[in-house]
């Protein structure tokens, strides 16, 4: 089939301009449906395996994830954070999945695209090696240590039940672990003989039939924000020493209220964390846990990524309006006594991410 962008004198100049590394490079005069043709074929006609294309808002980037899949399969849609409700994340499980398989595409593939809007790009994230290093590889003929991979699997994020029968939940019986990873569409099951792994499979959780036999799995966290001991601990000593001081400043401007409404929240949160029963929503504390956080940007390898911008005079407008909504809303929260100050800086500034 003849493909009539290769004839067009200004598509050549565009790839030519890619390849030699120039940039940034505007294209206009595109409808929104040719966006994509013109932002597949760049990414065809150049040397870069991964493209992240970001638009300004979730409906956009659902058009844009859906046109791309009439040209490749390798595409994958990252969704924003709720960056004004962290702790109330309605969606539940289903978020952190979508954003949780585009992490792992990115740590297993070698090319795709992630479609993702502005606010995407604007929350911190744990740099993506250390998630890498939080997964677990299963093979067959595996030695396995059952109290280890009950405390291994809690400190992932995993639930434990008596039986597994949603996403993020695992059990153990015998010598049988049932687990249910965010980036499987159907739970596994790893038999033991004695203390060796002796069959991998998935299977379906209403029946309890096999699907498939496996060789080898990886599992990977249940939530972003997983966090070693250390972590956790010197987090706790960051956390109770900032109480402290913002507890003390608004005493001293008579705000008794506040002062004991703020005292609470972190005293119930770090007794929580010590007795090991809390460890989600701890995303609105990543700062404290883990101060070298990294953008989503930063995922994608540098020298091998094509970025599409959408019209990016809407993008910096996008990004205006989240820094603007978070700062209203942090302001508000904090001289009630519902945040630390350090918690407001949990987004990188719109002009930043550009």
């Amino acid at each position: 089939m003849e493909n009539p962008l290769l004839e067009l004198q200004e598509y050549d100049n565009l790839i030519q301009a890619l390849n030699k590394g120039k940039g940034p490079l505007q294209a206009t005069g595109t409808l929104d449906s040719q966006k994509v043709h013109l932002m597949y074929e760049l990414g065809e006609g150049t040397a870069f395996p991964w493209k992240l294309v970001v638009t300004y808002d979730d409906t956009r980037a659902k058009e844009i994830y859906d046109d791309f899949r009439n040209f490749t399969n390798q595409v994958w849609l990252y969704p924003a954070k709720d960056l004004l409700f962290y702790s109330a994340d309605i969606h539940g499980n289903l978020m952190t999945r979508q954003r949780i398989a585009v992490f792992r595409h990115l740590m297993e593939d070698k090319g795709g695209v992630v479609v993702t809007t502005m606010d995407g790009l604007m929350d911190h994230l744990l740099p993506l090696q250390y998630l890498k290093e939080q997964a677990i590889t299963v093979t067959s003929g595996q030695v396995i240590d059952l109290n280890v991979w009950r405390q291994r699997l809690t400190a992932m994020g995993y639930e434990r039940m008596a039986q597994v029968d949603g996403m993020g939940q695992f059990s153990i019986r015998g010598g049988i672990i049932d687990i249910f990873p965010l980036t499987e569409e159907v739970p596994l099951r790893i038999e033991l003989w004695d203390d060796e792994v002796d069959s991998i499979r998935s299977f379906d959780p209403e029946s309890q039939r096999s699907v498939e036999q496996l060789e080898k799995i990886t599992i990977y966290p249940s939530a972003e924000t997983i966090l070693t001991k250390k972590q956790l601990e010197a987090g706790i000593e960051r956390l109770e020493k900032e109480e402290k001081e913002y507890e003390a400043a608004l005493r001293a401007k008579h705000q008794i209220e506040e002062a004991s409404r703020i005292r609470g929240i972190i005293k119930e949160l770090t007794e929580g964390i010590r007795q090991g029963w809390k460890r989600d929503g701890l995303d609105a504390y990543i700062r404290y846990f883990c101060p070298e956080t990294v953008s989503f940007l930063d995922y994608f390898p540098a020298g091998d990524t094509l970025i599409c911008l959408d019209e990016p005079a809407r993008l910096k407008e996008k990004g205006e309006t989240v820094e603007q909504e978070f700062r209203e809303s942090m302001i508000h929260r904090l001289e009630k006594g519902y945040l630390l100050p350090g918690q407001t800086e949990l987004l990188y500034a719109g002009t930043q991410v550009l």
